[in-house]
C-alpha cells in the first residue's frame, strides 16, 4: 500500500521473514523462561493453542470479514488485510516490551 517500486518491495519481505523468524521463535523462548516444573510439555502445547486457533479463524474467515467491510471500487479487501496484519505485528513488538523476566536467586 505505501511501496510502489517492485525493488524496494525487496526490503520489505526481507523485513517480513525477520519478523516471522521471530514471532515462531521469541514467543516459545519467553514462555520457557517464564516455567518451571515437569508441565512444561503441557503448557507449551496450551500455548501453542492460543497461537494457532486465531490463524486458523483469520485464514477461515479474515477475507469475509474484510470485503464486509469494504466498499466496491475501494482499495481490495486483500490490501486492507496486509494493512491490518501490520498495525497488529507493531501493536505486539510493542506488548513484548511490557513483558518482565523473572530475577532467579
Amino acid at each position: 500500500m505505501f511501496i510502489h517500486d517492485q525493488y524496494a518491495l525487496f526490503v520489505s519481505f526481507l523485513l517480513i521473514g525477520c519478523a516471522w523468524a521471530a514471532m515462531l521463535a521469541l514467543p516459545f523462548t519467553i514462555l520457557t523462561n517464564a516455567l518451571t516444573g515437569g508441565h512444561m510439555g503441557t503448557y507449551l502445547g496450551l500455548f501453542n493453542c492460543t497461537i494457532c486457533v486465531p490463524q486458523i479463524v483469520a485464514a477461515v474467515a479474515g477475507g469475509w470479514i474484510l470485503r464486509m467491510f469494504t466498499t466496491p471500487g475501494s482499495i481490495p479487501p486483500e490490501v486492507n488485510m496486509l494493512v491490518l496484519a501490520g498495525v497488529l505485528l507493531i501493536a505486539g513488538a510493542l506488548c513484548v516490551g511490557i513483558i518482565k523476566e523473572k530475577e532467579t536467586i
